[in-house]
């Protein structure tokens, strides 16, 4: 069981860095705004979420993430991306993929037994955990 998960895994990161690194060649902007609004979003929703606390959204997959900061974050996140010029809708699918690939990545997370994937970060799950959800 575990090892098809990990081939699925391995698979799906390495389909995303390829698309990433044409993305790369063919528009750097964009690159750049899914970097900065994975590092974004992952800060707000951390934040927020600790100093507002509230519900667990998903306890078994992702133990700290909390309704109130995903909320949140899912807003501003909307909004800057809004306000750089992006349609509404795109903004918001941008947003929701945010939190679907964290999700994603905390899952395989769980099911691989790694807590954090560095300590870079204290206390937050390291620095590949800050723009996790840019791969969804």
């Amino acid at each position: 069981y575990k090892k098809y998960l990990s081939i699925i895994f391995i698979i799906v990161v390495l389909i995303f860095s390829f698309l990433l690194l044409n993305l790369i060649n063919y528009e750097r902007n964009i690159f750049y705004t899914i970097i900065f609004i994975s590092f974004l979003n992952d800060s707000l929703a951390y934040l927020f979420g600790n100093f507002l606390k509230g519900p667990l959204i998903l306890p078994s997959i992702s133990p700290k993430k909390t309704w109130s900061g995903t909320t949140i974050s899912f807003f501003l996140s909307t909004i800057v991306l809004y306000y750089m010029d992006y349609d509404l809708i795109v903004a918001l699918l941008l947003s929701i993929s945010l939190f679907l690939g964290d999700i994603y990545f905390s899952y395989f997370k769980r099911i691989f037994n790694i807590k954090d994937y560095g300590h870079l970060i204290k206390g937050h799950g390291g620095f590949l955990d800050r723009f996790d959800s840019s791969f969804l």
